[in-house]
Parts: C-alpha cells; sequence; structure tokens
C-alpha cells in the first residue's frame, strides 16, 4: 500500500502552506465569502503519529475541491484534544454551558458512545443517513455500520476497525497434531484446553496471553464482548436493562468459559495463562496463543521478521456445551466521527465526515498507525491481505465482527464488566466464587 504512503508524506509537507490558510481564514471568523469552515474535534495530539496522520488527512480535503450546496469551497479545521478526557471534558462543558451551541460541527467517537450522545434526552449528534448513497454506504465494512446505527439511523462512521482474534504458532500446533479453527469451525475454550494440555505434554511452549491488562476496562470490554456473544446471550434487553441480560442462562454460560479455563489453569503445577512482563512473548517464541487485535502483526513484520510465517489468528475462542459450539462472535470497533447539533451545515459537515472516515483516509490510518482498513474495496484490492494474518483478519472481520453493546449508559457497563473479568481471572476455582451474585452486584449500579 506504498501509494497511499507517498500521498501522506506529499500532504505533511503540505502543513505550513496550510497553516497559512488557515489562519488566514480565522482572522475571518472562519468562514468566508466563498468558503465554509467545517470544525472538527479530534481525540489525538498533533505531535502522535495518529493526529500527524489526521493532519494529513485534513490537507488532502482542503486540497480538494468539495463545495457547500451554494457553491463555497469547504474547509476543514481539525482541532486537537491531546486525548479522550480532554475531548469528552470540552464536550461535557459545551452542553453543560451553553446548551452544545459551542460545539464543533464534527467530533469524534468510541463507537460505543453513539447511543449515549444519539438518545432523545442529549440529542448531541444528528443523523446521516441522508447525507450518504447506497454505494459509499455499501463499501463500508458492516461492523462499522452496525456499530454506528442507532434506533435505526445512522450517526457515525469510521475509517479505522480493529478485528481481534487468537493468534496461534502454527509449528507448535503441527508439531501435537492439531488444525487451527476456522470460522466455519471455530475453536471452543475447551479446545483451547485441549491444545494446552497437548502442548505441555510435549514440553513445547503452551501458554496463553489473554491480554487482560490490555487497553483498561475498555481493552477488557472490546477483546472479550465474544464470551456472552459466542453463547447466544446479551448485554442488556430491549429495555436497556443489564441485570436480567448479564444473569441470563446463555450469558453465564458464556461467562463460565472462561471460568473452566481459568480453573483448570491454576489447577495445574504451572499456569496456562502468561502472566509475563514480555509484551512480545508470543512472536519471541516464549508462549503458543495470544488473544489480541491487528496491532502485533505490524509488530511481527517490523521486528520479527523470522516468526512471520511461524504464525497465523484464528477466531475468538467459542462457547460449547453438549449440544455443540456458539457462534464465532469476533472483537472489532475503533473512533469515528459524528455530525453534531451545532453543525451550521449539515450537509458541510457529513461529506467531512465521509471523507475523514473514506476509503483514501482508512488506507492512510493502515499504513501510518496499523488500524484495520474499514472500506471493502482496500480490503479487496490491497495485496496486504492476500495471505497470512492479514488476510485472517480481514476475513474475520468482514464476515463475523460483532461491534460492543450500544447503550446509553454504556461507560457503567464496560467498567462492571471489566470487574466481572478481572473476578474470574482472580477469583474462578476458590471456595467462595459466586458469579452470578458478583453479576449482580456490578450490575446494580448499571441499571
Amino acid at each position: 500500500m506504498k501509494k497511499a504512503g507517498a500521498i501522506l508524506l506529499a500532504a505533511v509537507m503540505g502543513v505550513t502552506m496550510a497553516a497559512t490558510f488557515s489562519a488566514c481564514g480565522e482572522e475571518n471568523g472562519g468562514d468566508t465569502g466563498t468558503t465554509k469552515t467545517v470544525k472538527v474535534w479530534l481525540h489525538k495530539s498533533q505531535t502522535e503519529d495518529e493526529g500527524k496522520t489526521y493532519k494529513a488527512i485534513e490537507e488532502l480535503f482542503n486540497e480538494a475541491d468539495y463545495k457547500t450546496k451554494d457553491g463555497k469551497d469547504i474547509v476543514m479545521k481539525i482541532e486537537f484534544k491531546s486525548n479522550s478526557d480532554q475531548l469528552q471534558t470540552a464536550i461535557n462543558s459545551e452542553m453543560s454551558m451553553g446548551g452544545g451551541a459551542g460545539l464543533p460541527d464534527v467530533f469524534a467517537l468510541d463507537a460505543p458512545y453513539v447511543a449515549y450522545y444519539a438518545n432523545s434526552r442529549s440529542s448531541v449528534i444528528v443523523p446521516i443517513d441522508d447525507y450518504i448513497t447506497a454505494e459509499e454506504k455499501a463499501d463500508y465494512v458492516d461492523s462499522v455500520i452496525e456499530q454506528s446505527t442507532y434506533e435505526g439511523k445512522l450517526y457515525a462512521l469510521s475509517g479505522a476497525d480493529a478485528p481481534g482474534g487468537l493468534y496461534y504458532n502454527k509449528e507448535l500446533l503441527a508439531k501435537v497434531g492439531l488444525t487451527p479453527g476456522t470460522a466455519e469451525n471455530p475453536w471452543s475454550w475447551k479446545d483451547l484446553a485441549n491444545a494446552v494440555k497437548k502442548l505441555k505434554a510435549a514440553g513445547e511452549p503452551y501458554r496463553v496471553q489473554l491480554s487482560l491488562g490490555f487497553g483498561g476496562n475498555e481493552g477488557l470490554m472490546y477483546l472479550h464482548s465474544p464470551l456472552i456473544y459466542s453463547a447466544g446471550g446479551e448485554f442488556a434487553g430491549a429495555d436497556g436493562k443489564v441485570k436480567a441480560s448479564l444473569t441470563s442462562d446463555k450469558s453465564l454460560a458464556g461467562l463460565n468459559m472462561l471460568t473452566d479455563f481459568v480453573q483448570q489453569s491454576k489447577s495445574d503445577t504451572d499456569s496456562w495463562i502468561y502472566t509475563g512482563t514480555n509484551e512480545n512473548a508470543f512472536p519471541a517464541g516464549e508462549i503458543a496463543f495470544q488473544v489480541f487485535g491487528p496491532w502485533l502483526t505490524r509488530t511481527i513484520s517490523k521486528n520479527y521478521k523470522d516468526f512471520e510465517d511461524k504464525y497465523d489468528v484464528m477466531p475468538y475462542p467459542v462457547y460449547e456445551d453438549a449440544n455443540g459450539k456458539g457462534t464465532v462472535a469476533t472483537p472489532c470497533g475503533s473512533w469515528g466521527f459524528a455530525v453534531t447539533k451545532a453543525a451550521r451545515d449539515v450537509d458541510a459537515a457529513a461529506q467531512v465526515v465521509k471523507f475523514l472516515t473514506g476509503a483514501e483516509a482508512s488506507e492512510l490510518l493502515y499504513d501510518s498507525i496499523g488500524t484495520f482498513p474499514t472500506h471493502k474495496s482496500v480490503l479487496d484490492a490491497a495485496e496486504d491481505f492476500n495471505s497470512g494474518a492479514l488476510k485472517s483478519f480481514a476475513t474475520l472481520l468482514t464476515d463475523t465482527a460483532k461491534a460492543r453493546p450500544k447503550l446509553t449508559n454504556y461507560n457503567k457497563l464496560r467498567d462492571a464488566y471489566a470487574k466481572i473479568i478481572d473476578y474470574i481471572n482472580s477469583h474462578a476455582g476458590e471456595a467462595q466464587f459466586d458469579l452470578r451474585s458478583y453479576i449482580e452486584q456490578e450490575a446494580n449500579g448499571v441499571d
């Protein structure tokens, strides 16, 4: 995907010229008789790679010929908020002080917060269905549309995604005669336990990195929401209530897949779950498996070239009972962009959202920071996704991705779920372990 890299370099070199142009616009209040400025708030610093990439995307947009319905040139202007907390603080401040009048035309948001910003009580963001064609919409992977839709309306789009799965060492599996799982015939948690036992008995590396420390509470929801989904459970019912859903037979059965795995790990003389400090233990050959997103593929290609042909990715382990296996549910999701209720020209703002998340921007983000493209056209055309782990991830993303839950109180659910996963990991097998009661206790704070 070198073409995109070349475009990015050219765009970055144009920053000085664009900065002069933007300053001129600011002196005239942003808009002029011939231009319409669309202000964007971003949860990144301009000094980090992702911020630099979005600055380049801004430059590409401003060099192109995007116009309002009345013929004015549309100018994108990104305001960098350094991190997600600063962005949230700025949004909350505008909502509490002025009812949202000071919001930008567009802001970045993580996918599960679409419901929070779109619900009737806040109505911070507005639907964009009327501003995206059926053809444009169809090129996005299904997970982007799913995670951005609330009550039947599309509120956001994303140019990046992050499918997750189970990394495995192909050579180790071959040594003990195991066939990796596929979307059609996935491994369950029981299959993973069997593989660990076989590898250990053969004297080979066998441990599993569950990445329980990755990304804080959000990371636990992102990587391990399939425990619920694969068993047919849900995080909330149609009424938005969480406790009844998380304590349903299906949800409990799904969570108990991890419970059983942790119990077996603890009962063995050596733990199956890797708790070391080497974040690259998998490509270093210290362990056999790792649950993680696509970022590790880039680390391997850069720093572990000898390992590139020795690994692949299979689906996140599924639920299994006496009746068979559950469905594959691939972790996914990322940040995107939405048009706010303060937008002075929704059509112009929607054009900016589409460019920020379009095929070209999606390719640039992949090239610069390793997030996954969200456009079927890019995944189909790029050679990177024709083989190996990247092809496996692409297939999982397009065929089996399942978005994180969308609730107006998502942040409370996320934190409660993280505590539930931690409770299983820390206390499974203990005499006082009572998962249902613990879930009820944590879910009370969500409902």
